[in-house]
């Protein structure tokens, strides 16, 4: 039977154009070993008479499918448009969150809480009213940077590639170019002068590219700290003292400038605000500018606290500071799959940066950021990257429950995308951090499938890829491990990548947009990303133009 098999599939191969033939032995013998029968394979799955996969052995049937629907219809008929000022906005942005990584995390989530059909379930935003696509390029880069990316759904106008806060006008370094004028206002710092509170919490230093861009204005978002400067010159060349002098770093710029008017922030970073001469700080002029912030707040005759600890921010007393800063580690903060107890999170964050700013007696703006799901996937590691979005999807559901969707409007959106993508023609029911199958490879035009096997998740480009053949057919083969020890099981494995670089870059997509409360259905439809900025302030009757209030 086997020769038989073999003879049929040669004869096949010899009756198509010599450049859609299979020529490889090899494969041959696997689509005979692998393609026996497409019956036999539903049957292994549990999926007999063609029925669709679910946990329960539900048969999802076209009663099921037409159910579903019309659920969906109803849902949409019932929704509302809230079409007056909004006193609340809180902005989440998933840092990296491309659609790729939304039905990933969709697909986890339903696993963690025993979905039927793990990928009919629903993050929490993808319940929200309004949806639209967001449009990420900037002004110099078909794919951007999360600093230009911040600037354009934080103050409206996109930037230039590794600038944050200041418009097109500025290029990379061109730090005399950075001006009133040329670095337009936050939603934080408008918030501001219209006497609501502010907040920003991020998992990143909160010094870094997408933070920065709620006070600070530069024209080199890696300069956040003075030693930055210095650290950075092999790329920069000697920076000009309209840098250093003039525009100052972002830690600074946060003590001096805008950010000493914000009321919550919560992150990483305090090694870029202390000197050097303390164990992990990083400044060269000496200063502290932690205690700087604390000797400013008192100047200003405000009440103030400064929190370092998982203990103190879990046990601060909301009512007892009007201006909170809270750094957690002296970098960006820790995955939360690799936490310790001792490590704060972002929902503990998000949960006290509430409690506070529910205080402002004028309403709040918040922005809050999942920095680390974008350095999973730099990282290659889809695992981690996964992770941080159903951390982002629980923190957005919990602001959800404590929010009234009638004067709260909450956005929920990403800066960018990656390289991650959904590989192959995967059945439903395999663990998505392996391999495809090798029936669905031999299902597509031009022949059996390949010899060795694929993974489900893979980055175009990354730690996770090859120098030589050699080494991505190793890569490859270990797929076919599938034990509980099996190298892809690992939470901190890379995913393959297609072309090896020590990183793995951003991708050009468009990206979610999910918007609920007043002013949430200006979102909808394919947009500019600045677009967002300006739909916050129109809610939130705040800003310089066209807003609710003056209709």
């Amino acid at each position: 039977m086997k020769v038989f098999v073999a003879a049929t599939l040669l004869a096949l191969v010899a009756s198509v154009p010599l450049d859609s033939q299979v020529e490889d032995q090899d494969e041959l013998e696997m689509h005979e070993v692998w393609g026996s029968s497409y019956k036999e394979v539903q049957e292994k799955m549990g999926l007999n008479n063609g029925a669709s996969l679910s946990r329960s052995g539900q048969v999802l049937d076209s009663v099921f499918w037409k159910s579903i629907a019309q659920e969906i219809i109803q849902t949409k008929l019932n929704d509302k448009v809230y079409h007056h000022q909004a006193k609340n906005a809180i902005l989440f942005i998933g840092d990296g969150m491309s659609i790729h990584t939304l039905a990933a995390a969709r697909k986890q989530k339903g696993l963690l809480h025993g979905a039927d059909v793990p990928e009919h379930t629903m993050l929490s935003w993808e319940k929200f009213p309004y949806t639209g696509l967001s449009k990420t390029y900037n002004c110099d880069r078909w794919t951007a940077d999360s600093a230009s990316t911040a600037t354009a759904y934080l103050t409206g106008a996109k930037g230039n590639f590794l600038t944050v806060g200041v418009d097109c006008s500025v290029l990379i370094w061109n730090c005399d170019a950075v001006n009133e004028a040329s670095s337009p206002k936050s939603i934080l710092r408008y918030g501001v002068e219209a006497g609501k509170w502010v907040g920003l919490v991020s998992t990143a230093r909160i010094t870094h590219a997408s933070p920065a861009a709620t006070f600070g204005h530069t024209a080199y978002r890696t300069w956040e700290s003075d030693a930055d400067f210095v650290a950075m010159e092999w790329m920069t060349g000697p920076v000009k003292d309209s840098c250093k002098n003039v525009m100052k770093d972002l830690s600074t710029q946060f003590v001096e400038r805008e950010g000493i008017d914000i009321n919550v922030a919560f992150g990483g970073g305090w090694g870029k605000f202390t000197p050097k001469e303390v164990e992990g700080g990083s400044r060269l002029d000496g200063r502290d500018l932690i205690q700087e912030w604390k000797d400013k707040q008192a100047s200003l005759g405000r009440s103030y606290a400064y929190l370092t600890t998982k203990d103190e921010l879990n046990n601060f007393d909301a009512t007892s500071a009007d201006y909170v800063l809270g750094l957690f580690s002296r970098s960006h903060m820790q995955y939360r799959a690799f936490q310790t107890p001792d490590d704060v999170n972002l929902t503990e964050m998000v949960k006290k940066a509430l409690e506070i700013l529910k205080r402002g007696p004028n309403g709040f703006v918040l922005f809050v950021e999942g920095a680390k799901i974008d350095h999973g996937h730099h990282y290659g590691n889809a695992y981690t990257a996964i992770d941080e979005t159903i951390e982002l999807e629980e923190v957005v559901q919990y602001a959800v429950d404590n929010t009234d969707e009638s004067d709260t409007l909450i956005v929920v959106s990403s800066d960018h995308a990656h390289t991650f993508k959904i590989n192959g023609y995967p059945e439903r029911g395999l663990d998505m951090y392996g391999p495809a199958s090798f029936l669905a490879g031999g299902m597509q035009k031009g022949g059996p499938p390949p010899s060795l096997p694929y993974p489900i998740l893979q980055y175009a480009n990354g730690p996770g890829g090859t120098r030589t053949k050699e080494e991505q057919d190793a890569k490859r083969a270990a797929l076919t491990e599938t034990g509980p020890d099996a190298e892809w099981r690992d939470p901190h494995y890379k995913q393959f990548a297609g072309i090896y670089l020590p990183k793995e870059t951003h991708g050009g997509d468009d990206v979610g947009i999910f918007a609920r409360g007043p002013g949430a259905h200006l979102l909808r439809g394919s947009l500019e990303e600045n677009y967002i900025h300006h739909v916050i302030n129109w809610a939130l009757c705040q800003g310089d133009y066209l807003t609710v209030c003056d209709e």
